[in-house]
């Protein structure tokens, strides 16, 4: 019997569990990660949302598909490319989808069933209903596939704080990541961030419960992932270690690997690769990213020895009206081996275009627009054209040795290893980026009730 697949993927929530030592309480997904496999070093391809959910399933970099920016602001995922969901449909799962598709516009995935008619779909309480109803009524002579992708705990749901998602208990301590300090506006921000984290915990408890209940559990992988790092300074749109670090966890059909650990660098490329692999099927063209899953099942070394990354538009506004699309292009690439991260910036001056009259600027467009009101120092105006972090002495990532001559061999290496990648993947740059392929919008299946 062929092993079904869950795949669960939320959106920016990096590392922030309890299980990776974030004082936020998660007790189900902790008890997830003993029941499988935790995997320490895994990181997004391309740090904003729609961008690294195109590259988790087409198995492909962000330049070679044309998924540069948010599938709204005119960057879907192009129907050409071939994704995880073609691979099932060939093999003959029935493939559901319940939330939200963010890689390209709704219902247009090529899902058998596509459980998104509204947009209230794309929250978590209800993405987790209709995914369950949806196995009840599967068609139990096939094996599944199953993608679950949730709101939670983005930013724009912070506002249901206190209605719909409970706020934190007064006796929460409180929690903000390494190297961000206490400030005021950041502690009541990440309350807000923890809220929900909780929220998804719960529900994401409340899923595996259903499976068990179903009789689905032991022959079905779960997977469960975010899209990239949290958002906050130098985290989401960034590629710093904070903005591209993601959550992954993994329980395969029975017990061999419970409670297992895996450093080895994992980049949300190979997943494509991944899944096929660990259902025994074929897909149905050649992803760039390699399968994981031998080495994840203590079978072998790593595919890869480092991660490749990138950052192309997120579609930040450098000022806020309803109707604007200002998408701003900020081009970075980066390299992380197991020693370094190398990133090099093609616009270090980073500056925003002029404000509309009268609207406030942000300062930096590699920050979320919200963040301003966080009260923290403005970032600088210009960025240095390389940059390389020792990451056993640095994992922070605040000390450039780019410019220190005793680093300058290190330096050369991963600037070479760099340019070689975007050789053989095909790279524009620096070349000026492709046209935005579509004007901003939802698709032609928008949902029929506004958020």
């Amino acid at each position: 019997m062929n092993t079904n697949i869950l795949y669960f993927v939320c959106h920016d929530l990096g590392r922030a569990l309890g299980c990776y030592g974030a004082g936020i309480p998660t007790p189900h997904l902790d008890a997830f990660a003993a029941q499988g496999i935790r995997f320490t070093n895994a990181h997004c391809a391309s740090p904003a949302c729609s961008p690294s959910r195109a590259c988790a399933m087409s198995g492909q970099y962000a330049h070679q598909t044309g998924a540069l920016g948010l599938s709204h602001m005119g960057w879907p995922l192009h129907l050409q490319h071939r994704t995880t969901v073609d691979d099932f449909n060939a093999a003959g799962y029935q493939t559901f989808l319940s939330g939200i598709n963010h890689e390209r516009h709704p219902r247009t995935d090529r899902y058998e069933v596509d459980l998104t008619r509204q947009w209230d779909d794309w929250k978590l309480p209800r993405a987790v209903d209709n995914a369950l109803a949806a196995l009840r009524g599967r068609d139990p002579a096939r094996p599944f596939y199953l993608n679950i992708g949730t709101q939670e705990p983005h930013a724009c749901i912070w506002k249901d704080v206190g209605g719909r998602i409970p706020p934190m208990p007064p006796d929460w301590p409180g929690w903000t990541p390494p190297g961000m300090p206490r400030t005021p506006a950041l502690e009541a921000a990440f309350r807000r961030f923890a809220a929900a984290v909780v929220l998804v915990d719960q529900e994401f408890g409340r899923l595996l419960r259903g499976l068990e209940e179903l009789g689905l559990a032991a022959n079905t992988l779960v997977v469960f992932t975010t899209d990239h790092g949290m958002s906050g300074p130098r985290g989401k749109g960034s590629l710093y270690g904070l903005g591209t670090e993601i959550a992954l966890l993994m329980r395969p059909p029975g017990e061999a690997h419970a409670g297992a650990t895996r450093s080895f660098p994992v980049s949300n490329i190979s997943f494509r690769a991944t899944f096929a692999e660990a259902a025994g099927i074929a897909t149905v063209d050649t992803p760039a990213g390699r399968s994981i899953w031998k080495a994840a099942m203590g079978e072998g070394g790593p595919p890869d020895d480092a991660l490749f990354l990138e950052r192309n538009f997120h579609g930040e506004k450098p000022w806020r009206t309803e109707d604007d699309y200002i998408d701003c292009f900020d081009p970075i690439r980066a390299v992380r081996t197991a020693t370094h991260l190398y990133i090099r910036n093609f616009r270090p001056e980073a500056k925003p275009p002029e404000p509309l009259p009268g609207v406030a600027l942000v300062t930096d467009q590699s920050w979320e627009n919200w963040e301003t009101s966080w009260a923290l120092p403005a970032p600088p105006r210009t960025r240095p054209a390389e940059e390389l972090y020792l990451l056993a002495e640095d994992p922070l990532e605040l000390h450039n040795l780019a410019a220190d001559p005793a680093h300058a061999a290190t330096l050369a290496a991963h600037r070479s290893r760099l340019d070689a990648w975007m050789t053989a993947t095909g790279d524009f740059l620096p070349e000026p980026p492709p046209v935005r392929p579509e004007e901003p919008g939802w698709g032609p299946h928008c949902p029929p009730d506004p958020p």
